[in-house]
C-alpha cells in the first residue's frame, strides 16, 4: 500500500506541474495513469470520480481526492491533493510577476496560445474518451446531444442542464428500470 499511495502522490504531483489549462486538461494525463497504465481505477470509477467532482464546489480538488481513496484511502486523498496542487502554486508565486511584466511580449503570446490549443486537444480527448464509457443507450446518446446543445449552441444555464438530464434518467429509471 504504502508504494501505491507514493506513486499516486508522484503521479498527481507530475501532473499538477505538468499539465496546463486547468481541471479538465488534467483528466486525460489522470485517465491515463490511473485507468490505463496502473488500473487502479476502472472505467465507472473514473467517470464517477468526474461526475462527483462537477457536482460540488472545487471540481478539481474532490475528484482527485476521490481517485486517491479509491487508491490509497486518507493518506492517497490527501497526497493526491497536495501532490496536485502544490506545484502550480509555486509555480505561479515564483513567476506571477515575471509574467505581468511579459505577458505582452510576442514569444510569451505564441507559447501561450499553443498551450491553448493543446487544452482544446486535451478536452476533446476527455469527452471521447468519458463519452465511450457512458454513452451506452440510444437514451444516453440522446441525453448527451441534448445537453450539448442546451449548452453549447443555445447557451442555456448549465445548472438547468444538469437538473434536466438528471430528471430524464430519474423518470427512465422509473419507468423501465435500470
Amino acid at each position: 500500500m504504502t508504494d501505491m499511495l507514493w506513486e499516486f502522490f508522484l503521479i498527481t504531483l507530475k501532473i499538477g506541474a505538468l499539465a496546463f489549462g486547468g481541471g479538465y486538461a488534467m483528466i486525460t494525463p489522470l485517465h491515463y495513469d490511473l485507468v490505463t497504465h496502473y488500473g487502479w481505477l476502472t472505467e465507472t470509477e473514473f467517470s464517477s470520480a468526474v461526475a462527483v467532482g462537477q457536482i460540488t464546489p472545487g471540481p478539481l480538488m474532490i475528484m482527485v481526492a476521490f481517485m486517491g481513496y479509491k487508491v490509497a484511502g486518507l493518506p492517497g486523498a490527501t497526497l493526491g491533493t497536495i501532490g496536485l496542487f502544490l506545484p502550480s502554486a509555486l509555480i505561479v508565486l515564483a513567476i506571477a510577476g515575471s509574467y505581468l511584466r511579459f505577458k505582452d511580449a510576442p514569444i510569451v503570446q505564441g507559447a501561450m496560445r499553443g498551450v491553448s490549443l493543446a487544452v482544446i486537444g486535451l478536452l476533446a480527448a476527455v469527452v471521447i474518451e468519458l463519452g465511450r464509457g457512458a454513452l451506452s443507450t440510444p437514451l444516453d446518446v440522446l441525453i448527451g446531444i441534448a445537453a450539448f446543445v442546451a449548452a453549447g449552441p443555445l447557451k442555456r444555464d448549465p445548472i438547468a442542464v444538469l437538473l434536466g438530464a438528471g430528471l430524464i434518467g430519474l423518470v427512465h429509471y422509473l419507468i423501465v428500470g435500470g
